[in-house]
């Protein structure tokens, strides 16, 4: 046998190489889809689309649009992403009383603190006066009265809105509150995000027949609220918050309103149903958003 060694081919010098390279290269690609893993998620936890923002193409096409509606009442619109956002505004936003909308946080904020009641019920489902007048006496003092739904719109995000006070020397009538569009809109937003709300948003998915109006022509079982009385001019202020379900699965809060001076309910109830007819025509337009 000859004493020299034999000198590898060029292939065989060649094959570790390829070897480690290759090994390389898996681990770079692992190490990547590791990274886009935590960083982007996966398909199905995706966050939702960002929502259209007031400036955008969308909202400007929506103000045409509302723009364009032959309302014969000064009528006003919110529109806020679930899980919270800026608000798109459209038409008139002129402070009303809350009147029956106040019964969606009242119900949470009694239901937190003594259990879900018959009374609850009926103050969402019915918009029945006397069980929110009971719901505001068991917080136990006007003051803590007010406190207890303060404590509530501030969770759901509403940081300016001051609930009414002592009415004389009774407990506060919690309808008299001044809510805005844009922050009963935002308060909305977040309702589906709160804890414990479930219950409250399937009372209002139950609101009966004299509530089923405006939202209520949109989607299956839109939760509302609704809220109407007369002003001191003698109009009606017709008003209603809800949620509403976009066509991408993401999620819309609304908030809306129309008063003139001798309007009707029904005059109101009709005003906001063709808002609803609004909305329905430009549901993909919508800001839609999710819990985070």
């Amino acid at each position: 046998m000859s004493g020299r060694h034999r000198v590898p081919a060029q292939d065989d010098r060649a094959a570790p190489r390829r070897l480690v390279v290759a090994v390389i290269v898996v681990a770079v690609v692992i190490v990547l889809g590791i990274v886009s893993y935590f960083v982007f998620g996966r398909g199905d936890d995706a966050a939702p689309p960002t929502p259209a923002p007031p400036g955008s193409a969308p909202a400007q096409t929506l103000q045409k649009s509302f723009a364009s509606l032959h309302l014969t009442a000064p009528t006003g619109v919110a529109l806020t992403p679930v899980g919270g956002g800026k608000p798109l505004l459209f038409g008139d936003q002129q402070v009303q009383d809350a009147w029956s909308t106040i019964k969606a946080p009242l119900g949470l904020a009694a239901e937190r603190k003594h259990g879900m009641s018959r009374t609850e019920a009926n103050a969402v489902i019915d918009s029945d006066n006397e069980s929110a007048r009971i719901l505001t006496r068991s917080f136990g003092s006007p003051v803590k009265a007010s406190d207890e739904l303060a404590a509530v719109l501030r969770e759901g995000g509403d940081t300016t809105t001051v609930p009414a006070a002592r009415h004389g020397r009774d407990y506060p009538l919690l309808g008299e509150t001044s809510w805005s569009l844009a922050d009963s809109a935002t308060w909305t937003a977040h309702l589906p995000c709160m804890i414990g709300s479930d219950h409250v948003l399937e009372l209002m998915r139950e609101v009966a027949g004299i509530q089923d109006w405006g939202l209520r022509r949109i989607g299956d079982r839109s939760p509302v609220k609704g809220g109407w009385g007369q002003a001191p001019d003698g109009g009606y202020v017709v008003r209603q918050i809800g949620v509403l379900r976009l066509p991408d699965g993401s999620r819309t809060a609304v908030s809306m309103s129309t008063h003139l001076p001798g309007m009707t309910f029904e005059d109101g109830t009709r005003e906001l149903d063709q808002i609803a007819d609004w909305l329905t025509a430009n549901l993909r337009l919508l800001p839609g958003g999710a819990c985070r």
